[in-house]
C-alpha cells in the first residue's frame, strides 16, 4: 500500500550537473520506490531492485507544470515555507504549508511542490534569498508555476 506519493526532482551527476531530472517516488511501509516521472505506476527500483507494480496501486500524479493562483490574506501571507535554492543545488520547493493560511485554503500546493516561478520571475537558478525576496514582493494576488 502505498503511503505517499509525490514528484522528486534532484541533479544529474557530472557530465551534466545543470540537468533536473524528474522522479516519481512512491512511500510505502516497508519501501520506497523512484521512477521516471513519465512512465507507468511502479516500473521503478524498491530497494535497489526492479518491482513490478503491487495490485491495485493507485494512479500516479501526472508530474506536468501546473500554474496555481493564491489570493492572499490581509494577515499571515501566502503560508508556505520553502527550502532549497541554487547554492543547495536544489529546486526550490514547499518545506511546510500553515493551516488556515492562503495556500492552505486554496488546496492545490503541497509539501514538496516545486516554485518554478513567481508572476512570471523564474526562480529555476534562483538562490534560497532570492526566492523568499521573489515570494515577500508579491501583491495580494499570486501566481506560483
Amino acid at each position: 500500500m502505498v503511503l505517499r506519493s509525490g514528484l522528486l526532482e534532484v541533479r544529474s551527476p557530472e557530465p551534466e550537473p545543470e540537468r533536473w531530472r524528474r522522479l516519481l517516488a512512491n512511500l510505502s511501509e516497508d519501501s520506497l520506490r523512484l521512477s521516471p516521472a513519465g512512465a507507468a505506476a511502479g516500473h521503478g527500483l524498491s530497494n535497489g531492485e526492479a518491482e513490478p507494480p503491487p495490485p491495485g496501486d493507485p494512479e500516479p500524479g501526472s508530474g506536468r507544470k501546473r500554474t496555481v493562483r493564491i489570493v492572499k490574506q490581509e494577515a499571515g501571507g501566502l503560508g508556505i515555507s520553502i527550502k532549497g535554492g541554487r547554492e543547495n543545488h536544489m529546486p526550490i520547493l514547499i518545506s511546510k504549508i500553515f493551516r488556515g493560511l492562503a495556500a492552505d485554503q486554496s488546496g492545490e500546493l503541497f509539501v514538496g511542490d516545486a516554485i518554478l516561478s513567481v508572476n512570471g520571475s523564474d526562480l529555476r537558478e534562483a538562490s534560497h534569498d532570492q526566492a523568499v525576496q521573489a515570494l515577500k514582493k508579491t501583491g495580494k494576488e499570486v501566481l506560483l508555476e
